[in-house]
């Protein structure tokens, strides 16, 4: 796991301003680490720019990415990494309630969306079953 902080210093609040714990596999904190190892060891932030700044263009990035890969770079955002997330979770077994909380949702309708749409109804379902 993994923590979603404020970042007053560099202008940074979580989503919905809720810190959170997030899971990240094993295998990319040691890719991070490693990464990190390799830079300013002064600078606390995981994809720093020169001068240990935080990096602002991971879209421009991922659009750069898509397009050398051949692919239509309209079919890629930042958030759309986050709802993979939440989907492979939930359709892994994940509780709702758990994918909520690791998203920052406030409700949990917000995360249902992420639902297969064969078990979205059946979870509502329960859901409305359980706080009738």
């Amino acid at each position: 796991m993994r923590s979603l902080r404020y970042k007053p210093e560099y202008g940074f609040s979580p989503k919905n301003y809720r810190e959170r714990e997030i899971p990240i596999p094993a295998k990319l904190v040691t890719s991070l680490k490693v990464d990190k190892e390799k830079r300013d060891k002064t600078c606390g932030l995981v994809f720093p720019t020169t001068g240990c700044r935080p990096k602002l263009d991971f879209l421009d990035t991922l659009k750069a990415v898509a397009e050398r890969a051949k692919l239509d770079k309209q079919n890629f955002w930042l958030h759309k990494f986050r709802a993979t997330f939440a989907t492979w979770s939930l359709w892994a077994g994940v509780d709702l309630r758990t994918v909520q909380q690791w998203l920052g949702h406030s409700d949990m309708e917000s995360t249902m969306r992420y639902l297969k749409p064969s078990r979205s109804q059946q979870v509502r379902e329960k859901v409305n079953e359980i706080f009738a």
